[in-house]
């Protein structure tokens, strides 16, 4: 992302309490805290100051001590969107724009989605799909993948990247009549 120019919110992966809370003071609460490894969200929470940060950090290391955690700023009032999408060879031959209903901070997995999108800018879908065509080439992508985005007025950010079927690749599929899942499996299959 960094060589491509493409934003993302502010991130660092740490091992320590000392090194977390430096970082949320210096990038500002409310941060994001995600342990490495786990599914589902599971211990993912927002703190918004150096107690709750401690609190966030002791269950996320009961469940993944041996990992580092990953803590980013959070940006409150932010909307989700997704890029669904299958690529062959880096370039991207079909894909999809949804939008969470609920603000950004609602795992995924647990998110309500509408396609198409009601109430994102134009211009936003315009940065989603460049930063999109950007990635998947940077990457050479070959196949179903998942870019989970956040966007604030037209200030769009990366926030992952999967290179997989997503779970709402069947929803895309229905809703577009056009079976993502089907092309996938034939550019894999070459």
């Amino acid at each position: 992302l960094d060589e491509l120019e493409i934003e993302q919110p502010e991130w660092k992966e740490l091992s320590s309490t000392p090194e977390a809370i430096a970082f949320a003071n210096s990038v500002g609460y409310p941060v994001l805290v995600r342990p490495s490894y786990v599914l589902s969200g599971a211990a993912m929470a927002v703190a918004t100051n150096d107690n709750e940060l401690i609190k966030v950090l002791q269950r996320a290391v009961e469940i993944s001590s041996e990992h580092p955690t990953v803590i980013s700023k959070f940006l409150v009032n932010a909307k989700e969107l997704e890029f669904d999408g299958v690529a062959k060879n880096g370039e991207i031959i079909c894909s999809a724009i949804s939008e969470h209903v609920e603000n950004a901070g609602v795992h995924s997995g647990d998110a309500t989605l509408v396609l198409p999108p009601q109430r994102t800018y134009l211009e936003t879908m315009r940065q989603i799909r460049k930063n999109s065509a950007a990635i998947v080439k940077q990457l050479k992508i070959n196949g179903p993948f998942n870019i989970q985005y956040i966007a604030q007025g037209n200030v769009v950010r990366v926030i992952e990247c999967n290179l997989r079927a997503s779970r709402s690749f069947p929803f895309v599929s229905k809703t577009l009549k056009h079976n993502f899942i089907e092309t996938a499996a034939k550019v894999i299959a070459g």
